[in-house]
């Protein structure tokens, strides 16, 4: 039984965050910058969300800028934003797809964690 399942591992305190001093300080005009490349036909992420919706969003209320200044500021990204969904696709004119480089991978992941 042992050789199936692991022991369960005790969890330590996270580690505290301390401030990221390397990071300038994010504006409300990088982030308008930011979202005015992203594309708002590009597919979302597994949240769901594209980017016409960030861009309606800051567009009401510039909250963004808000929402991410924490995060840079401690140099983190969080595990919930890190979530993504893979795709396979066949590479077209592929005459046998029965090898793994006859198809490629595009990753979606959160429009909120791009940004």
């Amino acid at each position: 039984m042992d050789h199936f399942v692991t022991p369960r591992q005790l969890f330590s305190q996270p580690p505290r965050l301390r401030p990221y001093k390397k990071a300038p300080p994010l504006t409300k005009e990088e982030i308008l910058a930011a979202l005015s490349k992203c594309s708002p036909t590009s597919a979302p992420g597994p949240d769901g969300v594209p980017y016409s919706t960030w861009k309606q969003v800051n567009k009401i209320n510039p909250s963004l800028f808000q929402m991410l200044s924490p995060l840079v500021d401690l140099g983190y990204h969080a595990a919930s934003l890190k979530g993504s969904n893979g795709i396979v696709l066949d590479k077209p004119g592929t005459p046998s797809y029965e090898s793994p480089a006859s198809f490629r991978i595009i990753v979606l992941i959160r429009t909120f964690s791009k940004i």
